[in-house]
């Protein structure tokens, strides 16, 4: 990376602080769900909360060996002295994260988490920017591009299953675990 990037304030979001926020917010979608059956009715239920998800994938990249992955970076999900500016996007379902036509990145994360009630999730690590070619260049509908909904001030929107055929070649699974082997030593460490 040309310009590392300098971090002004510490992390405060710690292990202790995602097992707490993870744990409630689990067990708030599971009694959300038992309510759902024993009513009948259908429930929608929330995601994962941006601060959870974005602190998940930073300690995952932790494991893996960038420890200077950083929340606190005041603009934007992470920020390494590695990689720069890293996105991260949690999907917990089949439907279609959103992308802001502002934002950018040096790296984005994918952090695929729809079976996350079962204690299953996959990281993906896609090693392009946001200004790169490759990305403007994805097909988000029919006859547009992710570059064309940008301009146009709209949100890009494009699930997995449609993204990942179109940027597989630059992509790499990095995790694919339980939440607790987030934080279990790595073979590689």
């Amino acid at each position: 990376m040309d310009n590392p990037i300098v971090q002004t304030s510490a992390d405060n979001y710690t292990e202790k602080v995602l097992r707490e926020n993870y744990t409630v917010h689990k067990n708030y979608v599971i009694i959300r769900k038992e309510v759902s059956k024993r009513l009948g009715v259908k429930i929608r239920f929330a995601g994962i909360p941006e601060d959870i998800s974005e602190n998940i994938i930073k300690f995952i990249i932790h494991k893996i060996g960038d420890k200077t992955s950083n929340w606190n970076c005041g603009k934007g999900d992470l920020m390494s002295q590695r990689e720069g500016k890293q996105e991260c996007k949690c999907f917990t379902s089949d439907g279609p994260p959103s992308f802001s036509p502002a934002s950018d990145w040096d790296v984005i994360y994918f952090l695929d988490a729809r079976k996350w009630l079962d204690d299953s999730f996959i990281l993906y690590k896609v090693n392009l920017k946001k200004s790169s070619n490759e990305w403007k260049n994805i097909k988000v509908k029919k006859t547009q591009t992710f570059e064309d909904q940008c301009k146009q001030g709209r949100r890009p929107r494009i699930n997995w299953n449609s993204l990942y055929p179109q940027i597989s070649q630059y992509s790499e699974k990095i995790f694919e675990g339980s939440f607790e082997s987030i934080f279990t030593p790595s073979i590689v460490e």
